[in-house]
C-alpha cells in the first residue's frame, strides 16, 4: 500500500512470516499520513494473530501523531496476548522516542534479523 498526498509519500510494505506480520514504512511518518497509517495497520492487528514486526530504517521522521499509532498497537496486542517489535530505529527517530519517554514500551531491536529470530515459532 502507498499512502500519498500532495508531494509526500509514505509507503508501507507488509510481509507474512508465519502467523506474525512485518512492516516496513518508508517516509515521514507525520499527522499528513497517520490516519492512513493507522487504519492499515489495524487492518495488520485485527486479520493476524501473531506478532507485528515494524522496521522503521527508512523513516526519516516521526511525530508525536506516528508514535500515538504505535502506543495504541501495542495496547491493543497486548490484550490479545502479542507483541510489537520495532527494529532499525534511526537516531532522529529514536531521539522522538526518548524525549516521549515511551521506547521501553516496545521489544527493540538492532536489525530486523535480530527482531525476526525472537517470535515465536
Amino acid at each position: 500500500m502507498i499512502v500519498s498526498v500532495s508531494r509526500r509519500v509514505l509507503e508501507i510494505k507488509t510481509k507474512k512470516i508465519g502467523n506474525h506480520t512485518l512492516v516496513h514504512l518508508n517516509g515521514r511518518l507525520d499527522i499528513t499520513h497517520s490516519d492512513e497509517v493507522e487504519a492499515k495497520l489495524a487492518e495488520d492487528v485485527q486479520s493476524g494473530n501473531g506478532d507485528i514486526i515494524i522496521n522503521l530504517e527508512l523513516i526519516s521522521y516521526i511525530s508525536s501523531s506516528g508514535i500515538r499509532i504505535f502506543v495504541g498497537m501495542v495496547r491493543e496486542l497486548d490484550k490479545q496476548g502479542r507483541k510489537l517489535k520495532l527494529c532499525c530505529i534511526t537516531p532522529p527517530v529514536k531521539k522522538v522516542f526518548d524525549v516521549v519517554e515511551l521506547l521501553d514500551l516496545f521489544e527493540v531491536f538492532e536489525t530486523e534479523q535480530e527482531a525476526v529470530a525472537s517470535l515465536s515459532k
